[in-house]
């Protein structure tokens, strides 16, 4: 059951949402390469998953009225409540087909720098050389990854700041070298089997944590 949330706050809730100074600086988010492209299943259940979470608001359109899910709109906007505090967020499929044979369909779910800095404070900066996110966003990200591999068991998730694509389960299996970028990873257990050891330091095993 969705939580009922009270008209008096639609307005503030709008205002929110609607709000371009909360949606600039790029995503922290946690980004999924969950399976090949010839296999869309997976990514309706995902989006259905997210969207449905009693926190979670949406999805709406630019004028905030809800809409119905629409895989071919690519990407879902909308709001997550932590407790006392609401933030715009966004979910992205994205399907590679160059070509579908060998690409991969990504699931990645997104929080503007803006808005966090915004809505947490200044010192969550997810962007820089020592990044400090939000502890209620990386609790979402985790318990959502957990639930997501629970439901078709992806290839890898990553959780940074403009995650998405930057690496992919096979780049795991040989030396990879961090510039700026913090991520961290998450594998199954099986394939957690095939990561070189001195990348395993940045991996965590979904089914422990």
């Amino acid at each position: 059951m969705r939580h009922h949330i009270p008209t008096i706050r639609m307005k503030n809730l709008k205002e929110l949402f609607i709000n371009k100074s909360l949606k600039s600086g790029g995503f922290y988010e946690l980004s999924i390469q969950v399976c090949e492209s010839s296999n869309n299943l997976p990514i309706q259940l995902y989006t259905d998953f997210v969207w449905s979470l009693e926190n979670v608001l949406g999805p709406f359109n630019k004028e905030f009225d809800k809409i119905e899910i629409n895989l071919k709109n690519i990407e879902h906007n909308g709001i997550v409540k932590f407790n006392n505090k609401y933030i715009p967020f966004l979910t992205f499929n994205i399907r590679e087909e160059s070509p579908v044979e060998t690409g991969y369909n990504w699931f990645d779910i997104c929080f503007y720098s803006s808005a966090i800095e915004s809505i947490f404070g200044e010192e969550y900066t997810t962007w820089s050389e020592n990044p400090k996110s939000p502890v209620e966003i990386d609790e979402f990200f985790k318990f959502t990854l957990k639930n997501l591999y629970n439901i078709f068991p992806f290839k890898l998730a990553i959780i940074d700041f403009e995650a998405s694509g930057q690496y992919y389960l096979n780049d795991l299996k040989d030396k990879i070298e961090l510039m700026w970028n913090h991520p961290k990873f998450y594998i199954g257990k099986e394939n957690y089997k095939l990561i070189l050891e001195s990348n395993k330091k940045f991996c965590s095993i979904i089914e422990e944590i």
